[in-house]
């Protein structure tokens, strides 16, 4: 508890549990959530158990259930500052187990509550349960290539998550390192060939024998060519009518055999060089690429997504699931029209900003990061969102009065409360939906001009997340 003689810095955390959460989403629009808030001023560390949040002030490592989901821990440092542990692993493999992982990591959320956020290479985004990384970008001005960076003259609107993730190592490895036949193997009493030509020849620099996939004995190898020449087969180009994306579809991107899905990018093992199985044309305009993060399908196929846009100053790329927007996801989680990219050529900056989707669009928080006095911040975990503030009790030790102190005390100090909103009757009584969205978001809600985007709207809230 806060002492009377200080002038204590404390945070303020509330929450709001999506009750009927699945695949790590959070419905913006739903009544049926579980509140929760706190004031901290130590250490402590968030769990979750169904749809409680559960706070604890000892190490959960040795003393967790198996039911409670460990959320994040949050420590006060010398009086001034919050510090938030989100570890994440950097340079994991890109495989389905790894990306799942993240789900329940930190995810900054994009609103008008948090501040701008503007998109530099190896950022991960998360549309409702789709993952893109933007695994390359190049910027010229005349002849000089630059990198998506962040507005250095624009501080005061931009969030404290931007530089930190900016500055962090990559989180997965999107080129894979891979084995491939070896002058040595090549050399031995049994020939290898390859399992899609069945030729023995090889090259060992331009069209190496490669192993991509988990077969083994004498499926083990297939030429790179091979496989390329297989995929280009498969591809599925699309442009939209601003001609300002294209997009490289590949449905079964994975070996047919044992359904392990290809890198789209990789190396030889020890080898410096790096091959790619798609070609891309990549346009002589200021351009990024969005590449899909593996998503397995239920019967174990891996579709693949790339999207290469070109970036121009007068436009913006809308994403969503309509047939109107410039990049199309066809995905029940995806809104109709979920998310904008615009782009600052003089700034050389690229922003994402929400359009009011169904359930939202996040960044992931690559680091453990900090709060300061006057910091605030929403951010989501899964299924869980949560309000940071950091704010300054001033007690005053000569004029306390016994019933504020008191008031103060129900107000702040009241840890670990926890209530249920998630009847229909009791939400009708005290707020209509347009008030619950207000004290959500603590904005005005907004009539949405489109009618279609309504439709939408009452359709996804009658059917069930796959």
């Amino acid at each position: 508890m806060f002492t009377k003689e200080e002038n204590n810095i404390y945070l303020n955390l509330s929450s709001k549990t999506w009750d009927k959460g699945v695949k790590g989403l959070f419905d913006y629009s739903s009544k049926d959530i579980t509140e929760f808030k706190t004031a901290i001023n130590d250490k402590i560390y968030l769990l979750r158990k169904d749809k409680e949040i559960i706070q604890q002030n000892f190490n959960w490592d040795n003393n967790i259930e198996k039911e409670k989901e460990k959320l994040f821990c949050v420590e006060k440092i010398n009086n001034e500052k919050y510090i938030f542990e989100n570890n994440v692993e950097k340079n994991m493999e890109h495989n389905e187990s790894n990306i799942n992982l993240i789900n329940n990591k930190i995810w900054y959320i994009t609103n008008k509550i948090n501040k701008k956020y503007f998109l530099t290479k190896n950022d991960i985004i998360k549309l409702g349960r789709v993952k893109y990384i933007i695994s390359e970008d190049s910027i010229y001005s005349g002849d000089i290539k630059y990198e998506l960076n962040i507005p250095s003259n624009d501080n005061n609107n931009i969030s404290l998550i931007n530089k930190q993730n900016e500055n962090s190592e990559n989180i997965f490895n999107v080129i894979k390192e891979v084995n491939y036949l070896s002058t040595e193997e090549n050399n031995s009493q049994e020939k290898i060939l390859c399992k899609i030509c069945y030729s023995e020849q090889i090259d060992f620099i331009n069209n190496p024998m490669v192993h991509l996939c988990n077969c083994k004995g004498y499926l083990n190898y297939a030429h790179f060519d091979c496989i390329k020449q297989w995929i280009k087969t498969k591809i599925i180009l699309k442009e939209n009518y601003k001609k300002t994306v294209k997009t490289y579809y590949i449905p079964k991107f994975n070996c047919e055999i044992c359904k392990v899905p290809f890198p789209y990018k990789f190396r030889l093992k020890n080898k410096n060089k790096i091959y790619e199985l798609i070609d891309i044309e990549r346009p002589s305009c200021n351009y990024i690429i969005l590449e899909s993060l593996l998503h397995i399908k239920e019967n174990n196929e891996n579709n693949k997504f790339i999207h290469v846009i070109n970036l121009k100053n007068e436009d913006g790329i809308i994403i969503g699931r309509s047939n109107e927007v410039d990049i199309k996801i066809n995905d029940i989680s995806v809104s109709r029209f979920h998310a904008k990219l615009k782009f600052n050529f003089e700034k050389k900056s690229l922003e994402i900003i929400d359009l009011k989707s169904k359930f939202g669009t996040l960044i992931l928080i690559k680091n453990n990061f900090e709060l300061n006095f006057g910091d605030n911040l929403m951010f989501q975990i899964g299924r869980t969102i949560f309000k940071t503030e950091v704010i300054k009790k001033e007690i005053n030790k000569d004029k306390i009065n016994d019933e504020e102190n008191k008031e103060d005390k129900n107000n702040f100090f009241d840890e670990g409360k926890t209530e249920h909103v998630g009847n229909d009757s009791e939400i009708n009584n005290n707020l209509n939906l347009d008030n619950y969205n207000k004290f959500l978001f603590n904005e005005e809600s907004e009539n949405e001009n489109d009618n279609k985007s309504k439709n939408n709207n009452n359709i996804e809230n009658n059917m069930e997340i796959n």
